[in-house]
C-alpha cells in the first residue's frame, strides 16, 4: 500500500566549472622586455603592470610631437587673428587647421605608443601563464600573460532536448563540486543551437562563490529545481510495458481487479524511482504482475518482504485466481 508524497522535480546535469573571462594580454607595440613584475600563479589587481618594454626613443618622439603640436596651435591662432583683419585668405586658414589636426593626431599616437610600453592588468585576477621573459624581443601581438578572472566563474553543462525545454534565464541552480561544496547560482545562458555531435544544448550558470576558492575545470553536478508534484516512490523492478510500449505499473483496485496505469518517472534516487500518473493511494503489485492482465480478478496478499519504511508500509503480492 503506497501513499503519494510531494516531490520536487529536478534536472541534473553533469558539467564543470569555467572561468567567464580568460584573456591573453598582448603587446600593442613592439620592443624588448625590460621588466616582468608578476610571476605565473600570482594574483594581482586591476591596473598592475604585467610586462614593461624598452622605450627606444619613444619619449623623445613624444616630446617632438608635443612641440610640433604647440607650434601648429600657435600658427592656427595667429592665422585666425590675421583673418579678422582681412590679412589672410580662407585657404591659408584651412591649411593651418589641417596642419593643427595632423599634429594633434601625431601627438595622440605618440602618447599611446608610450602608454603601450607598459602592459597592465585589465581587471583583478590570476596570472595563469606568463610566457614573456626579460630580454625577449616582443612583436606587436605577442602574448605577455594569460589572465583569468577568478571572481567570475560559471558552471557549464549540456542539456538534452527534453531537459532544455523548461529552462529559463535567471532560474536558480545548485552546483555540487567533487569536494562536496555546494554553491548557488543562476542560469545566465541557454544555447539556441544544438551541438551537431551530441544534439545537446550548452547551459551556463553564473556562480555566487562568496569567497569560496573554486578552480576552473572542476567537475560539477548542476541541479536545477523545476516544480513540485505528487508522486509515488516505487522500485524500478515493478515497471512494465503495455502493448503500445508505454511504461506503467499494475495495481489492484477496490474490487480486487488489476488495473494498468501509465506513469512518468520524475526523479531517480538510490531508494527507487518517483513516478506520477497514479491515484493518491494505491495497492501496487510487486510479485506476479507479469502473470496477470488488465481487468483480471486476483487474490492479493501483503508483500512484507519489500516494505520500505513507515510511509511505505506494505506493497501487494498478486496472482491470478
Amino acid at each position: 500500500h503506497l501513499v503519494a508524497e510531494l516531490q520536487r522535480i529536478e534536472i541534473v546535469l553533469r558539467g564543470r566549472t569555467e572561468a567567464k573571462r580568460v584573456v591573453d594580454i598582448k603587446a600593442e607595440t613592439g620592443g624588448r622586455v625590460i621588466a616582468v613584475p608578476v610571476e605565473k600563479g600570482q594574483q594581482v589587481k586591476a591596473g598592475d603592470v604585467l610586462c614593461e618594454l624598452a622605450e627606444n626613443g619613444r619619449h623623445a618622439q613624444l616630446s617632438q610631437t608635443q612641440a610640433a603640436f604647440e607650434k601648429a596651435s600657435i600658427d592656427y591662432e595667429g592665422g585666425m587673428r590675421l583673418k579678422k583683419d582681412g590679412l589672410l585668405s580662407n585657404t591659408s586658414i584651412a591649411a593651418s587647421k589641417s596642419a593643427l589636426e595632423s599634429a594633434r593626431a601625431a601627438l595622440k599616437m605618440a602618447e599611446l605608443d608610450v602608454e603601450h610600453l607598459q602592459l597592465r592588468a585589465p581587471f583583478a585576477g590570476f596570472v595563469e601563464d606568463r610566457p614573456a621573459e626579460i630580454g625577449v624581443l616582443m612583436d606587436r601581438g605577442a602574448i605577455c600573460a594569460r589572465w583569468l578572472d577568478e571572481a567570475s566563474l560559471l558552471a557549464t553543462g549540456q542539456a538534452s532536448e527534453r531537459e532544455v525545454a523548461p529552462l529559463v534565464l535567471g532560474q536558480p541552480v545548485t552546483v555540487q563540486l567533487t569536494s562536496g561544496e555546494r554553491i548557488d547560482g543562476a542560469i545566465s545562458f541557454i544555447s539556441r543551437a544544438a551541438d551537431p555531435k551530441t544534439r545537446t544544448y550548452r547551459i551556463e550558470a553564473h556562480l555566487n562563490t562568496n569567497g569560496v576558492n573554486v578552480r576552473d575545470g572542476i567537475t560539477a553536478r548542476i541541479t536545477i529545481p523545476l516544480q513540485e508534484v505528487v508522486a509515488h516512490r516505487i522500485t524500478p523492478a515493478v515497471l512494465a510495458l503495455d502493448d503500445t510500449g508505454r511504461v506503467g505499473v499494475r495495481i489492484i483496485n477496490a474490487q480486487q481487479r488489476v488495473e494498468f496505469h501509465h506513469v512518468e518517472v520524475v526523479r531517480e534516487t538510490a531508494e527507487g524511482v518517483w513516478v506520477t500518473g497514479l491515484p493518491s493511494e494505491i495497492n501496487l503489485i510487486t510479485v506476479g504482475q507479469e502473470m496477470v492482465a488488465d481487468g483480471d480478478k486476483v487474490d492479493a496478499s501483503p508483500d512484507n518482504s519489500t516494505a520500505q519504511d513507515d510511509k511505505h508500509s506494505e506493497e501487494a503480492r498478486a496472482s491470478a485466481p
